[in-house]
């Protein structure tokens, strides 16, 4: 049987990778430095993330941090960015940063503020050099080892990234994990036997709304785990109930199977100004909401839907039904209530489908549909929507999800979170 050291040379970067990120990292040192000479700002460089830590796996991103001691002008600062970073997109969280894009990973550079305790935060990114300093501080290498597993296992079964598309796990959260557990094996144990919602440390009753507690040590009014989805938290106990080290293969380095795609699907695409996931997948799960109740209301019940943004945003409907009946039975008050006679005056005479009648207390009619059509409906729910400011209405488009149009990325993994090859095996 495969033993952990074998998986964890299985997930370090390469060597000549990690030579890379060093190079890259003292080469944008030098060009941010010109930057803060050159405008004359005050800050720090800093590095973050699980390279300063010692927890990085293959594919980890290079974070690095400006850490300003005065109030700054985020926007400001992201034009100067821009003039000496020309290859750099922008993105936008609590205020603006700039992703440099590199073929086996990539760069952020994050203004953010330096923290002398966490009463002194602004933003939630300034907390990061006390996540660094803590992870130095308190682990050891057999435990930056383990969170390293504990990273590729997240993900391998699709729970890993805090990002709003996903609702997972972040690297901190998998980090504090073997801090609370001391290694993969006791996390995985545990895990197996938890129930949602779920406290590691601290009280549900204090986090009413989350469905898993987990207290952040630098700071302990804040819930480290409190984005996590219901759905990815069940993912990970399952996960861990189905564990075995024989099976590291599914659980670590998945292989992707292919599904038919469903013959009713759909996609609705929505042009964005500003294609910001942190901003908009929170604004399309709203619209997403919306529109299936419509859909409902409209006689299409909604089998499964998700969200997407790629180079617009994307939603996907499978419905149970595209076509339904002409009529439908519109209900009206108890015969008891005062406002039959205001039901009658619109629907005493009946329609062409029948007269009036009761059902149960209730006078009810059979009316006209104002759609049978799937598609033609899913446009008018479509038009009750109102877009926040990055949206573009005009260009909205609905596709069939096996349209050329729709990115293989959506059709390929359009349920989300999906269930890899792990699940086949029987519960240990």
């Amino acid at each position: 049987m495969i033993t952990k050291d074998q998986v964890l040379k299985l997930i370090l970067e390469e060597e000549d990778v990690l030579l890379k990120k060093k190079r890259i990292f003292e080469e944008i040192s030098r060009r941010l430095k010109k930057v803060r000479d050159k405008y004359s700002l005050n800050f720090e460089i800093f590095l973050g993330g699980s390279m300063a830590k010692g927890t990085d796996i293959k594919g980890s991103d290079l974070d690095i941090f400006l850490l300003f001691s005065e109030i700054f002008d985020p926007i400001s600062i992201l034009k100067n960015l821009k003039k000496e970073f020309t290859e750099g997109k922008e993105e936008y969280s609590e205020h603006p940063y700039i992703i440099l894009e590199y073929p086996e990973f990539s760069v952020d550079i994050v203004p953010a503020y330096r923290m002398s305790s966490e009463n002194s935060m602004i933003t939630s990114v300034d907390r990061t050099p006390l996540h660094v300093e803590f992870v130095k501080n308190k682990f050891d290498e057999g435990m930056k080892n383990d969170s390293r597993l504990m990273k590729q296992f997240m993900k391998g079964i699709g729970v890993y990234g805090a990002e709003s598309s996903v609702q997972g796990f972040s690297g901190y959260v998998s980090e504090l994990l073997i801090y609370y557990y001391r290694n993969f094996d006791n996390v995985v144990e545990n895990a197996s036997h938890w129930k949602i919602p779920f406290a590691v440390n601290g009280s549900i009753e204090k986090f009413k709304d989350a469905n898993f507690v987990l207290i952040d040590p630098v700071d302990n009014e804040r819930n480290a785990g409190a984005n996590i989805s219901k759905e990815n938290l069940a993912t990970f106990i399952l996960a861990c109930r189905l564990f075995g080290w024989e099976k590291y293969k599914d659980f670590f380095f998945p292989v992707e199977n292919s599904y038919e795609l469903p013959k009713y699907g759909y996609v609705i695409s929505i042009p964005c100004k500003k294609c910001n996931e942190e901003v908009l997948i929170p604004n399309m799960r709203r619209i997403s909401s919306i529109i299936k109740n419509e859909m409902e209301l409209s006689g299409f019940r909604i089998l499964y839907s998700s969200v997407f943004l790629l180079d617009k945003g994307y939603i996907v409907l499978i419905p149970e039904n595209v076509e339904v009946n002409e009529c439908v039975i519109h209900s009206g008050p108890p015969v008891t209530s005062e406002n039959v006679s205001n039901f009658l005056k619109k629907w005493g005479r009946g329609t062409r489908f029948g007269p009036p009648f009761i059902s149960g207390d209730k006078i009810c009619v059979i009316k006209e549909r104002n759609s049978v059509e799937f598609s033609d409906s899913l446009k008018k729910g479509i038009e009750k929507v109102k877009l926040a400011n990055d949206f573009l209405k005009e260009g909205i488009s609905i596709m069939k999800i096996n349209d050329d149009r729709v990115p293989e990325k959506i059709k390929n993994n359009f349920i989300r979170p999906g269930l890899g090859s792990w699940v086949s095996g029987n519960i240990q």
